[in-house]
């Protein structure tokens, strides 16, 4: 619970960090032949738009919203949809199709546990790692004058150069107080370098002759609904949906040190409320909006992840949306300096990304899934211009983040063929602790369970097989059952032999079962012996993932 002044100063870094992705709109507005008043008012009911999207997500109630501070904001994964439909039929085709895009991926919300499968925790590390990767060369081509936001004189360029470099100096070397702030100290003294830089040796009037005072009105457009470009936009929410998982888990593994696998019914909340924000822009009549991953890396690097920074947020969208002259002064600073802010948070969400992937035991199948959505996501670019493809391949080919997503999903689903859940193991006391514990381990691989949880596994198998000698009948073999969800593994051991006396006190210097069994206990969260009418014995071990 930061004080007003840290919630209001960490809300308005969190705002300037996020107001890049104004770009997207102004690209779709151009696209469809606005003039520059148009252009502007379309700007302003986007913010607004951002403003209630972070609003309902930061709700955290009845099952909609996450409760998380985490910014909605115009997603480039409409663009190339956008862009054709703004083309064709105007801000009204692109109106109606973001309401049914974001209907779309409120429905996709109810469905999050059936899916989650297919959507497995090692996609939506890979997810996030990608996220952070291209938002930090979005921030350097922003930089260095080759982004959306058009070429950048040297002036710009220098003035994005020190807001980066102070913006690093603050996150590394600054008080704790003043680190929590070092984006929103960068953006500043980057603003204040460049007016200087202009004042100098350039034309700070020219550079500033934009900024208009323009009222902000809705409606500015009629919804409409030319199901010609319906696909592309479908294609859009369901990169939405992947991309608010991979947002809402990270943001699980920050506000939980001791987080362990992704709570899907705070998922399934925060990707209906994702979904309700879009509807809301598309409403507003506006590009659709979707979790901003740089919020995520953002509240990473400052350690502040309060709900109420993201209510204020919120409340700061809506506010500047609705003053005038606030977007054109937001386009007259140099989106490298807004850049600047983009790569260094980027580099935390890759960080983020990397620990998920890092967290899961790999075999081969899911090394081709996270290698080939990688490799996919970087050849995209240079695939474009050698593929006779469709208008609506070129669309999805101009997004390489959601050809990666695509890539990843239909990966995973073709080689999930041939895997099973269950495993069963013959094991002899006499082939020792490495026959089940090499079991454990590539059963874990082959499922890419948690690290953690199988070494779990492990431990708990290690202590059974040193007292087996005692209970397990002389040249018989005991029974090894495994059964893996997403939830955790049951373990079920039978034997013919003595039975577990699982209460018994523990005697370190006695020379019997109480300190194996003890240990047992403490690996496994859940025990339960059972003794059969053939003198069969049952051991059935739950380890939860959570």
């Amino acid at each position: 619970m930061p004080p007003a002044r840290i919630t209001w100063l960490n809300a308005l870094q969190h705002i300037s960090l996020s107001a890049v992705t104004l770009v997207f709109p102004r690209i779709v507005a151009e696209a469809a032949g606005a003039d520059a008043e148009t252009t502007t008012r379309y700007v302003s009911l986007a913010m607004v738009a951002m403003g209630i999207a972070t609003l309902i997500q930061a709700f955290g109630r009845r099952g909609i919203g996450s409760g998380y501070m985490l910014l909605g904001h115009c997603t480039i994964h409409y663009v190339p949809f956008a862009d054709a439909a703004a083309q064709s039929g105007g801000l009204g085709a692109v109106a109606g199709l973001t309401i049914i895009a974001g209907l779309t991926e409120m429905a996709l919300s109810r469905c999050v546990r059936p899916l989650r499968a297919w959507i497995s925790p090692e996609i939506i590390g890979v997810v996030i790692t990608l996220l952070g990767i291209m938002l930090g060369v979005f921030g350097l081509k922003l930089m260095i004058g080759a982004g959306p936001g058009g070429a950048a004189g040297p002036l710009e360029v220098v003035a994005s150069a020190i807001a980066l470099a102070v913006i690093i100096g603050v996150g590394i070397w600054g008080n704790a107080a003043l680190r929590s702030l070092a984006v929103l100290v960068g953006v500043a003294a980057g603003c204040a370098a460049w007016i200087g830089l202009e004042l100098g040796w350039g034309d700070l009037a020219a550079a500033t002759a934009e900024i208009s005072f323009v009222i902000t009105v809705w409606p500015l457009t009629i919804p409409s609904f030319p199901l010609v470009f319906l696909p592309g936009f479908l294609i859009g929410a369901l990169a939405c949906f992947i991309r608010a998982i991979a947002d809402l888990t990270a943001c699980q593994q920050l506000a939980d040190p001791n987080w362990k696998a992704p709570d899907f019914g705070n998922i399934r909340a925060g990707t209906l409320a994702d979904g309700m924000g879009t509807v809301v822009a598309g409403i507003a009549g506006v590009l659709g909006s979707n979790t901003y991953s740089g919020s995520v890396g953002l509240s990473a690097a400052n350690g502040v992840i309060a709900r109420r920074v993201g209510i204020a947020a919120g409340i700061g969208w809506i506010l500047l949306g609705l003053t005038p002259g606030s977007a054109s002064l937001i386009y007259a600073i140099p989106v490298g300096i807004l850049g600047a802010a983009c790569f260094y948070s980027a580099t935390f969400t890759i960080k983020m990304g990397i620990g998920m992937l890092a967290q899961r035991l790999v075999d081969a199948r899911r090394t081709l899934v996270i290698g080939g959505a990688v490799v996919i996501s970087v050849l995209t670019p240079d695939l474009r211009g050698h593929l006779d493809l469709p208008p609506l391949g070129v669309q999805v080919m101009n997004s390489p983040l959601a050809v990666a997503m695509i890539a990843a999903l239909a990966l995973n689903a073709i080689l999930r063929l041939g895997i099973s859940k269950d495993a069963s193991l013959r094991w002899n006391p006499a082939d020792g602790v490495a026959a089940l514990t090499q079991f454990a381990d590539a059963q874990g691989r082959l499922w890419a369970a948690r690290v953690d949880l199988m070494q779990r596994a492990g431990n708990f198998l290690e202590e059974f097989a040193l007292l087996a000698p005692r209970v397990v009948q002389h040249g018989t073999e005991a029974a090894l059952d495994f059964q893996y969800n997403e939830t955790g593994l049951r373990i079920e051991l039978s034997w013919q032999g003595e039975p577990l006396v699982l209460g018994a006190t523990v005697n370190p210097e006695a020379d019997d079962d109480t300190l194996q069994i003890a240990l047992m206990r403490h690996w496994a969260d859940e025990l339960s012996p059972d003794s059969k009418a053939d003198g069969r014995q049952t051991l059935v071990a739950y380890i939860d993932d959570r």
